[in-house]
């Protein structure tokens, strides 16, 4: 029976969760971000975020999918801005 590649483990895995959240953390710097969701903390790239990565403030609501990254744990994907995003 053949061996299950390594590769194939490692690789991020789309878990068809959409879920909302808060804007906790960003860093300008290195285009990143951290989601505050029900599920615990969600790292996100400013590459994984649809619309102007600088109109994001902490706080806003947000709305994304999530991936179930093996090496550096759960990370967002296609995260948008929710209705009504700013914090109250």
């Amino acid at each position: 029976m053949p061996r299950p590649s390594r590769a194939a483990s490692t690789k991020p895995l789309y878990s068809g969760t959409v879920t909302n959240g808060r804007i906790k953390t960003i860093v300008r710097g290195q285009g990143t971000g951290i989601i505050s969701a029900p599920t615990g903390d969600v790292f996100f790239h400013k590459s994984d975020f649809q619309g102007s990565f600088l109109d994001l403030t902490v706080g806003d609501k947000v709305v994304f999918e999530l991936l179930a990254d093996s090496i550096s744990g759960p990370r967002a994907q296609n995260v948008r801005v929710a209705p009504g995003r700013k914090a109250r």
